[in-house]
């Protein structure tokens, strides 16, 4: 836990949350400016919350819902499939992972996967099945009308920079695939090479609130 952090549980007030507190089933965790969070589930499960945001969770952690803000999602192989659902965007389906989930109302919402395979699904695009796959990322816009491109991105650029990656250290299962992916995309990659993620388009987990406090509205992305 670092500076707000809240515990919403169901018909309850707020309440300031400390570190090995139990977070259950209905409850919501909400972190304020500057703010973190590391949830730890009982099968490894591993979920690090950015600033501004608010999450919450069922089925043991199987379902995750983001209604804003940003995170870090890590599941074991062996766990199944997560979904993860950026209220009003999109719900991505993945498994064996590690990825990284950020949503702002009414402006974007990112799905970048460091390790793993998954699909996104777009809430108003009705059939909508959108591929993603390790040392990707898909930006989709407030208001998607059918599956947004998917970019090729440098995973040590992100390890290297993400401040909800370089926090506190990642546990072995985590780092090890993610680490392996990235030094496989120095012997090959796509034509022009991989995209620096923490330039395009950025609206990261750090200065989230002051960037939509001075970004106009309506702003298209790359």
């Amino acid at each position: 836990v670092i500076k707000d952090v809240r515990l919403l549980a169901s018909r309850a007030a707020s309440r300031p949350a400390s570190v090995n507190d139990m977070v259950n089933e209905g409850s919501a965790v909400r972190t304020g400016d500057e703010s973190r969070a590391e949830i730890t589930f009982m099968d490894q499960t591993l979920t690090r919350l950015g600033a501004n945001t608010v999450f919450s969770f069922s089925e043991g952690g199987r379902d995750v819902e983001l209604s804003n803000g940003a995170i870090l999602l890590a599941a074991p192989e062996n766990t199944g499939t997560t979904k993860v659902k950026m209220v009003g965007v999109a719900t991505a389906a993945v498994s064996g992972f590690a990825a990284m989930f950020e949503t702002r109302r009414n402006l974007q919402s990112k799905v970048i996967l460091l390790d793993g395979d998954g699909t996104v699904t777009l809430d108003n695009v009705p059939g909508s099945s959108c591929p993603i796959h390790a040392g990707q990322m898909m930006i989709i816009p407030a208001h998607p009308v059918k599956c947004p491109p998917v970019y090729d991105i440098n995973i040590a650029k992100l390890v290297g920079t993400a401040k909800l990656v370089t926090l506190w250290p990642l546990p072995p299962w985590v780092l090890d695939p993610v680490l392996h992916n990235a030094d496989k995309q120095k012997d090959s990659g796509p034509y022009g090479g991989y995209v620096d993620p923490t330039s395009l388009d950025p609206m990261d987990q750090h200065e989230a609130t002051e960037i939509i406090k001075s970004r106009p509205q309506g702003t298209p992305g790359p």
